[in-house]
């Protein structure tokens, strides 16, 4: 009697509570440093773990953008220890993630630095607890569960897209490259975010574009969740404020530094929002649609959300149009976005990218669960596969 008296009183108190009101928690790593050359101080929070690092990195971008040269010359001056893990690629599979794991284990080092995008820092986010916890990536997808915390590990991301370097899960992709799953624990969280926007000058248009319209989706999609509330908010509000106005002034102006610090601002706080608000249906459909056509992350979001902001317009029209106002100064958000899509030259056409009606019913079964579970409007298999008709 007692427990249906307390669930009465929720009911009650939730029907005249506020937005205000509203359950609201941030979990983030130990320390988040932000700014323009902060990576010159990588060597002296390297130290605090101890002198001997493993370095896991891509390497052709790290090299030609500078970055490289860069980093390796502030952890010498600090006088530290490191093996350098390179050749990490967009989607890492789990096979990959287990040779960078037992080459972790072999130099046995006092901390891990991953530098790179999402992919980069997911493989060494997910090799550096395998290290302590033994097993490999299939074994925690079948449901093990980490026990002990990873090796010390500081994340500084060279993208501003994924928020990886805030958040506590890895996405893994099957050997075979069929599907991506996560594996997640409170012990994957980086002890050390480090986000300097002076790394990301100069990066391609076409990585902007995609790693921008994460990050805006992140903050999009965490600001009308269904677990939303107003600490996110308030860091998805401005996230999406700082998209509308530098990602096509990055996109246009690649060595613009201003549009790189609001670009990694607002990248910053869509790892934190995702991470605590959770995603949406958009999340959902951009894995199976980048797995099994190879459109990269972002760019696979962006096909699908404004079509996920019509069918959830209802549910959200307030916070829709405050989007479509910081995106372009019009109070709907769907066409915003649209706009947006077009001025990056992104097509939202699925047949654009090879996708054919007879795939749509593996494309939703595989988008089941995870992000899907936070969208603010419930949603059948049977609306999603109409909803990617329409998009062909």
């Amino acid at each position: 009697m007692q427990k249906y008296f307390s669930m009465y009183v929720k009911t009650v108190w939730r029907c005249f509570m506020s937005e205000l009101g509203l359950k609201s928690v941030i979990q983030v790593p130990d320390l988040i440093v932000f700014g323009t050359n902060t990576i010159d101080d990588l060597g002296d929070y390297g130290k605090a773990f101890g002198r001997r690092a493993s370095i896991i990195y891509g390497g052709g971008s790290l090299k030609k953008s500078g970055n490289y040269e860069r980093i390796v010359h502030i952890l010498r001056k600090a006088q530290l220890e490191f093996a350098e893990i390179s050749g990490v690629n967009h989607d890492p599979d789990d096979v990959f993630v287990k040779k960078v794991t037992d080459d972790i284990i072999a130099y046995n080092p006092e901390f891990i630095i991953g530098i790179g995008g999402g992919s980069v820092i997911d493989t060494a986010k997910a090799a550096s607890i395998l290290a302590t916890n033994g097993g490999e990536v299939k074994d925690y997808w079948e449901g093990e569960k980490f026990l002990k915390p990873s090796i010390p590990f500081i994340a500084v991301p060279t993208t501003s897209g994924t928020g990886s370097e805030v958040t506590k899960n890895a996405v893994i992709t099957g050997k075979g490259k069929h599907f991506k799953k996560s594996i997640r624990s409170d012990f994957m969280i980086p002890n050390i975010a480090l986000v300097d926007p002076s790394l990301t000058v100069g990066a391609p248009p076409e990585v902007t574009a995609s790693t921008g319209l994460d990050a805006l989706i992140q903050n999009l999609e965490a600001y009308t969740s269904k677990n939303a509330g107003p600490i996110t908010d308030t860091l998805a509000h401005r996230g999406i404020e700082l998209s509308g106005k530098y990602l096509l002034k990055a996109f246009n102006e690649p060595n613009s530094l201003e549009a790189r610090e609001g670009l990694s601002l607002s990248s910053l706080y869509g790892g934190i929002t995702l991470f605590n608000a959770g995603l949406g249906l958009a999340h959902g459909l951009s894995h199976p649609l980048g797995i099994r056509y190879g459109i990269p992350h972002g760019k696979a979001c962006s096909i699908v959300m404004a079509k996920v902001m019509e069918y959830n317009y209802p549910a959200r029209e307030r916070k829709y149009s405050s989007v479509g106002k910081l995106l372009f100064g019009i109070p709907n958000g769907v066409e915003a976005f649209k706009k947006l899509t077009e001025e990056l030259g992104i097509s939202t056409r699925l047949s654009d990218y090879g996708v054919k009606k007879e795939d749509i019913p593996t494309i939703v079964s595989e988008s089941k669960g995870g992000s899907r579970n936070f969208n603010p409007l419930p949603h059948s298999d049977e609306t999603v596969s109409r909803m990617l008709a329409e998009l062909l």
